[in-house]
């Protein structure tokens, strides 16, 4: 569970119990639309999956530099060749539905992304029914970067997915302060030993109402403010990439949204163990 989860469900319960005969009408608050719930788990269709890719592109000429930049130097373990991007959340989490999106653009520059598929985060947890995609079953193939994604629980919060003992053990030494927040919260990502995303890149609150297709549609409008809030934080997590894997590919690496974070990212303090 989240750490944002047990209070809501709380909430939900001391709800029913005032309530009585209306906990029934306050339990239709939680069902997740019909139109949406048909489409939990199907593959995300290629030409949505296009349009995310035309989105991060146009995000490459923002050069405008996030402010703070959620980004830690760190000293830790590297998972790989290529460099790894680790990222650990779970379907339930709304938080997590919120950085997928940007987690989703960023690898979109660097690779072939594939499998993803059509997620809900919980109807009964803070910003119910939030739009966003699973990692369960993503596949990437890329010559400057690799993917380990981990979606360690599904929409009920049962179990899905095991984190490997290096990951686990990353997970349990930096996922804790004074590297993030709260200790052991998600989402997580973590690059190759070199950088820790300590926030997600936008707030689930900036995605509700709104179902795949239209925060596709924003994400892929430089007028909307859903771009002007994601691209930033996407081209410095690019940057990061770029910084471990020896600025490959150039077409991305040189880009001036990426060379703009890139000047920001020589700023941060030098890297912690």
């Amino acid at each position: 569970m989240s750490r944002f989860a047990s209070f809501a469900l709380s909430l939900i319960v001391a709800g029913t119990a005032l309530l009585g005969a209306g906990a029934a009408r306050a339990q239709l608050l939680f069902s997740t639309p019909p139109a949406q719930a048909a489409q939990l788990g199907k593959p995300l269709p290629a030409a949505l999956l296009a349009q995310l890719a035309q989105a991060s592109q146009r995000g490459l000429r923002v050069t405008q530099v996030p402010q703070p930049l959620h980004l830690e130097a760190i000293h830790g373990p590297v998972l790989g060749k290529p460099p790894v991007l680790l990222y650990v959340g779970a379907e339930f989490c709304p938080y997590c539905a919120a950085q997928r999106w940007g987690v989703t653009l960023t690898l979109l520059r660097f690779g072939r992304l594939s499998g993803l598929r059509y997620m809900l985060s919980s109807a009964h947890d803070v910003f119910p029914d939030t739009a966003t995609v699973s990692f369960a079953q993503a596949r990437f193939q890329s010559a400057a970067l690799a993917l380990q994604a981990y979606e360690t629980a599904d929409r009920d919060q049962k179990p899905l997915m095991r984190m490997p003992a290096l990951a686990q053990q990353i997970f349990k030494r930096y996922d804790v302060p004074p590297h993030v927040q709260y200790a052991y919260g998600i989402p997580f990502v973590y690059l190759d030993g070199a950088y820790l995303l300590s926030q997600p890149m936008i707030s689930p609150g900036s995605l509700a109402g709104m179902n795949w297709q239209q925060i596709t549609a924003q994400l892929d409008d430089p007028r909307s403010a859903l771009f002007a809030a994601i691209m930033p934080r996407v081209n410095l997590l690019s940057a990061a990439i770029c910084r471990v894997n020896g600025g490959q590919p150039t077409t991305i690496c040189g880009a001036p949204g990426v060379r703009a974070a890139a000047a920001a990212l020589a700023r941060l303090p030098a890297a912690a163990h």
